[in-house]
């Protein structure tokens, strides 16, 4: 396994900057988000692939995974067809760079939208995807973001309900707390992901219980210093022959880079005790 960082924290500064930094905090992989605008200049394409590779090689990084946008949940055929072609430039871009792993999503809430009702416009987009995916050799997967997907096991059984082994999962550590789980739901969301995950975005947090006992909120923190239960579940995908890259994403509040800088030290020290 590496230790990283998922780019799109270093939103607006150049990729390079990305990497040198990822390199200086300890790390060896990344997650590049190529989303037009995120790092100024940079498109990722044919062109400029063998650029970024480049940058990448310099920093002593390997690119585990790419970054893709798409929105399922839309009753129109075509609105769905253009989403499969929104999610296919970042997999024609990972290609290109040799990455075999693209980040997609489910869908997004709307008002007055069901999962229920979405649910058959999530499998015919993600199959679609997963078809016109796999001449390219790249996994899609899904992670656990937003509202109207963000539960472990309606993730997993979208997976099975999809039923194609390139669209798997990413799990994002913190997400499922940010939803509004509790821990011990969030334990469940973790178990049920657990067979399907082929990438991982690392957050922490802790649980904060506002003045009406009702609302609780989950505050992103440094990966370490929270309340998840981080190296338990890292051992536990290790367990399960996970071995790919495991990205630090923090998104909590104070300087980005002095978080994921103590984010990755954390994670390096979880690889330390591994091999202790």
């Amino acid at each position: 396994m590496k230790i990283g960082a998922v780019s799109l924290g270093w939103a607006g500064r150049p990729l390079p900057q990305a990497m040198d930094d990822i390199a200086a905090f300890g790390g060896n992989c990344i997650e590049i988000n190529g989303r037009p605008g995120v790092h100024p200049g940079l498109v990722l394409d044919a062109a400029n692939a063998g650029q970024v590779r480049g940058w990448a090689a310099a920093a002593g990084l390997e690119i585990t995974a790419v970054s893709g946008y798409c929105d399922f949940a839309q009753a129109d055929p075509a609105a769905r067809e253009r989403e499969v072609a929104r999610l296919m430039s970042a997999c024609r871009a990972a290609h290109e760079l040799g990455v075999r792993v693209v980040r997609a999503f489910a869908g997004d809430a709307r008002p007055g939208l069901t999962l229920e009702a979405a649910w058959p416009w999530l499998v015919a987009g993600l199959q679609e995807a997963g078809r016109q995916a796999e001449p390219l050799g790249i996994t899609l997967a899904v992670e656990n973001h937003g509202r109207l997907l963000n539960d472990g096991p309606a993730l997993a059984r979208l997976i099975r309900a999809v039923g194609a082994d390139n669209v798997r999962i990413t799990l994002d550590t913190g997400n499922f707390a940010w939803a509004g789980h509790a821990a011990d739901q969030v334990q469940a969301d973790f178990e049920a992901v657990l067979p399907y995950v082929v990438n991982i975005h690392v957050k922490d947090g802790i649980w904060r219980q506002g003045a009406d006992p009702a609302t609780t909120a989950f505050e992103f923190v440094p990966a370490g210093r929270g309340q998840l239960p981080l190296a338990r579940w890292l051992d536990a995908l290790a367990a399960a022959g996970y071995a790919a890259g495991i990205c630090s994403e923090y998104e909590g509040p104070g300087d980005f880079r002095a978080g994921t800088r103590i984010s990755m030290a954390y994670l390096r020290q979880w690889m330390r005790s591994r091999h202790s």
